[in-house]
């Protein structure tokens, strides 16, 4: 009886944080995105923004806002 060698598949090393910058999309306007695009689910997510965006006045960030804390 013949045996096949047994070949373990490479271990890959555990994703981590990229070196590349992400883009800057701090200059895109919203409101525009959403009243141009034709792409169904950015137009929902740009219509999400726009609706729960506050006021220059009402934007706060707080410590807890950061990923760690679960979402309901």
């Amino acid at each position: 009886m013949a045996t096949i060698p047994r070949t373990e598949p490479a271990v890959a090393a555990p994703p981590g944080p990229s070196a590349e910058r992400l883009p800057d999309f701090a200059g895109v306007d919203v409101g525009v995105l959403a009243a141009r695009t034709d792409h169904a689910r950015l137009a929902e997510v740009a219509a999400l923004l726009l609706r729960n965006w506050p006021s220059a006045q009402e934007a706060v960030a707080y410590y807890e806002d950061g990923p760690e804390i679960a979402v309901h």
